[in-house]
């Protein structure tokens, strides 16, 4: 019986064929799911990104009793200020699409975040834990305040403040 060093060369070429071929299959599931899991969890954010609670937006650390403390007192601060024609309200400048939560992965500040949003065609508003104002402005002068917290004394109509004055914090 005559040996044929080929075979061998043969067997050892289809299973180097067939384990790239398996490892291209794996990691093209791999990635495709990643994708999947990616925009299932973008999305399900955004749905959540309205049902947030206060706590849920406040900084996760160990003062989170103080800014649980601060936040109630600005609640009712901006809760007692609330009866008369012009009312003083405190919370976050952002803007409607991305409210407290902007994306950690874009490089921006929350400030230029803010700002880019707005000029894609959100609204500015203030965020105080659970309430979301839409802010109305004539001069300008929410832009120069965005991402900061603030006083803004206005009127509120419906959903909406007219702003007289912001002053940051």
């Amino acid at each position: 019986m005559e040996r044929q060093p080929a075979s061998w060369v043969a067997l050892i070429s289809f299973c180097a064929v067939m384990v790239i071929t398996t490892a291209l299959g794996f990691g093209a599931l791999f990635a495709g799911g990643s994708v999947a899991v990616a925009v299932a969890q973008s999305s399900h954010g955004s749905e959540q990104r309205h049902a947030d609670t206060p706590t849920q937006l406040l900084p996760r650390s160990s003062d989170n009793k103080q800014a649980r403390a601060v936040a109630s007192q600005q609640l009712k601060e901006t809760e007692e200020n609330e009866t008369g024609p012009s009312k003083t309200f405190a919370g976050m400048i952002t803007d409607s699409r991305c409210s407290a939560r902007h994306p950690m992965d874009s490089g921006k500040t929350p400030a230029e975040c803010a700002r880019l949003c707005v000029r894609n065609g959100s609204r500015y508003v203030l965020v105080n834990g659970e309430r979301n104002h839409s802010l109305q402005d004539d001069t300008g002068q929410i832009e120069k305040v965005a991402g900061e917290r603030v006083r803004v004394v206005g009127m509120l109509e419906g959903d909406t403040i007219k702003v007289k004055s912001i002053a940051s914090r």
